[in-house]
């Protein structure tokens, strides 16, 4: 992709809607060339996300549920092609986009027909989906829309949500969990079952999240060199925070497991690193020597 003034401009605008996202806001989708745009770039960003946590749950060789699956706030699909382009996506067969823009779930049924062609899609909710998957869409939701998605969740079997990293957004994440975890199981990144332990006192300053690894072609390709400076964005942070739960049974961690939090602290002599363990919830936070 070659960049003109006027698709930096349409990004720029774009990036800055989404950094002042707030409850409620209005659909920003002005045309299939914005689309477009974002999904050869923001979008792009967003799958690279969706990596790292499809890669964690085949690690853990954890499968979507059989039956339908539907993509909530679906925008140009991102998250259901990377889905259906991983090992645990490889049994659907049924594909239902939902977005507030007839243009978006357009641009995406044209765009995923194209790439998965045995798939059958549909546009609309899908209430009785047995999975659904949801992404970047907290900081777009009044408290009145969240609460009305979080009931239409519990007629789901499974939940796969990624969101930005940012504190404000993950401390929502964590009220979604807190909201569901009596009815589902938690598959990651928690390795316990219990009250999230973000939610002690202590802990009120820190925020669950994790960073996946941008491929090569971030730090090869011309376009993403543009996109970076004219952008202002870091291409080596692609921070993430994210939740699935499941109502079937899962497989139990090792109970001396422990899984880390965000990324070490690097001092002169050591590092320090927080982490939350299975055998009690507890988020701790420790020094090593480097």
């Amino acid at each position: 992709m070659t960049f003109t003034t006027d698709s930096l401009q349409r990004l720029a605008r774009l990036r800055v809607l989404f950094l002042n996202a707030h409850d409620g806001l209005a659909d920003y989708w002005d045309s299939e060339e914005s689309l477009a745009l974002y999904d050869a770039t923001f979008a792009e960003r967003i799958g690279w996300k969706w990596n790292f946590v499809l890669n964690d749950l085949d690690a853990r060789e954890w499968t979507l549920p059989d039956g339908t699956l539907v993509d909530w706030g679906c925008g140009t699909g991102v998250a259901s092609q990377k889905i259906l382009q991983s090992p645990i996506g490889s049994a659907i067969c049924n594909l239902s986009l939902f977005d507030r823009s007839t243009l978006s779930l357009d641009f995406a049924s044209k765009k995923l027909t194209q790439l998965f062609p045995n798939i059958h899609f549909t546009q609309g909710d899908a209430p009785n989906a047995e999975t659904v998957v949801i992404s970047h869409v907290l900081n777009e939701l009044s408290r009145d829309a969240l609460n009305a998605l979080l009931a239409r969740l519990n007629k789901a079997t499974a939940i796969l949500w990624v969101e930005p990293s940012l504190k404000h957004v993950s401390r929502k994440l964590i009220e979604v969990r807190e909201a569901l975890r009596e009815r589902f199981r938690l598959v990651a990144p928690c390795v316990h079952q219990a009250r999230c332990g973000m939610l002690a006192p202590e802990n009120e300053r820190h925020w669950c999240h994790h960073f996946a690894e941008p491929p090569q072609e971030a730090f090869t390709q011309s376009k993403w060199a543009k996109f970076s400076q004219t952008m202002q964005i870091d291409l080596r942070d692609l921070s993430l925070s994210y939740l699935v739960l499941d109502k079937r049974p899962i497989a139990p961690l090792e109970p001396r497991a422990k899984r880390l939090i965000g990324n070490a602290r690097l001092y002169k002599a050591t590092a320090s690193l927080l982490s939350v363990e299975v055998e009690n919830g507890r988020i701790k936070q420790w020094n090593t020597p480097i």
